[in-house]
């Protein structure tokens, strides 16, 4: 995806590239959101996402990757399942990536700091 356009229906699926040995490669963003389940019209929960996996011979292309994050901001969903399934999700490429963990800070709501942490299950 990186150095062209991608069209919407490309959103969600991660590119990846080759990499010569196994590296540990940490993504951090702010710009998560997704649509508090609990609460009837539009309240975003906002996350501090922090991605972390081996990278054994595949790394993730980062703009993908944010593409993909994009695509939780019109979804209902707890915090404790979209961390996990985050985590799933990359570690779903397979077996050219590893040491999936997935850590999500929500932004404080009601004077509390919530933070969930997930590993892949695979």
């Amino acid at each position: 995806m990186l150095g062209r356009h991608v069209s919407s229906d490309e959103y969600g699926r991660l590119d990846t590239f080759p990499v010569d040995r196994p590296v540990r490669v940490t993504f951090t963003t702010d710009e998560l959101q997704a649509l508090c389940p609990a609460v009837d019209g539009i309240q975003p929960d906002i996350y501090r996402a922090t991605i972390s996996y081996t990278a054994v011979t595949e790394a993730i292309e980062s703009k993908s990757l944010k593409l993909m994050l994009t695509t939780y901001r019109d979804q209902r969903i707890f915090a404790e399942h979209l961390v996990g399934e985050l985590a799933d999700r990359i570690a779903a490429i397979g077996e050219g990536v590893a040491d999936v963990e997935v850590t999500l800070s929500q932004n404080v709501r009601g004077g509390i700091a919530t933070e969930v942490t997930a590993t892949s299950a695979t």
